[in-house]
């Protein structure tokens, strides 16, 4: 029979695991993020700390996996500078290619004591992608995996994308599920090595009309991209002459969604998974 516990501090006691610890770091810069994850997975790799799952909103960047491409930059980028459309690009620990953070983005970094192989890695990411699965469930939104590629999908974009490292053991970086994050960020680049649209959680429960101008990209920039871009779903069709366009209102926020990861994670986690070193015992 498996048991857990759930205290005030966040932390979790499984069976399957040893403690899980959930941490809110808010809105944090990426670099301070990356340090943080360094400074966790170091604590567990030497035995002195449990799992833990750390969740951040991050300032506007564009990060790079490890098997990123340059030509996933839509427009020419210097790679001895540090920014490209004016945000930072860093290179990530992680699979995958070219993608974006930014605020209206839940990013999920779960530090894992993990057996090493692939094996244990792939069911780890398929446990992500569960997880995500049921958080847009229970939300009502149809949701879906791809047997050739990894993220989750819906009828109009990709809403959930998947990149894990794992170091020593210890796995870093993880998924990132976009709640209203601003999709003119993603125009500049081609996501994920593929040429498709960014899907949001509130697309599906925003009102009608167009979101606000675009906060993260500068005018320039916009007009420098805009023909890469054109999806009908930030057009105001229903706009009559002369009237102002609505703004749509977020229904949920990160903040909400993150407690739902957390739901699910600790639920799915109760029947074997992410198959930690304790679970194999």
């Amino acid at each position: 029979m498996l048991f857990y516990q759930a205290f005030e501090a966040g932390e979790v006691t499984l069976e399957l695991f040893k403690t899980i610890e959930f941490l809110n770091l808010g809105r944090l810069d990426w670099d301070a993020a990356r340090d943080e994850q360094e400074r966790v997975a170091e604590d567990i790799a030497h035995g002195d700390a449990g799992d833990t799952v750390l969740f951040v909103e991050h300032d506007p960047v564009y990060t790079c996996g490890l098997r990123f491409r340059r030509e996933n930059f839509r427009l020419p980028h210097d790679a001895s500078q540090s920014l490209y459309c004016g945000l930072p690009v860093r290179r990530a620990f992680r699979g995958g290619e070219l993608t974006y953070h930014g605020p209206g983005q839940l990013v999920v970094y779960p530090i894992l004591r993990l057996p090493r192989g692939g094996h244990h890695l792939r069911r780890l990411v398929s446990f992500y992608q569960d997880v995500i699965l049921a958080v847009l469930q229970e939300l009502g939104i149809a949701a879906f995996t791809r047997p050739d590629a990894i993220g989750v999908w819906t009828d109009r974009g990709k809403i959930a994308s998947i990149g894990v490292g794992l170091r020593r053991g210890v796995t870093r970086n993880g998924f990132c599920l976009n709640v209203a994050v601003d999709p003119a960020a993603f125009e500049p680049i081609v996501p994920c090595g593929r040429a498709e649209p960014m899907a949001n959680i509130n697309d599906f429960l925003w009102q009608k009309g167009t979101p606000a101008a675009s906060p993260v990209l500068s005018n320039a920039a916009r007009e420098e991209v805009s023909g890469f871009v054109a999806d009908p779903r930030w057009q105001n069709t229903d706009q009559s002459a002369g009237e102002a366009a609505s703004v749509p209102l977020p229904r949920i926020s990160v903040d909400e969604v993150r407690a739902l990861v957390e739901k699910h994670f600790i639920r799915l986690g109760r029947e074997g998974l992410p198959p930690t070193k304790e679970s194999l015992r």
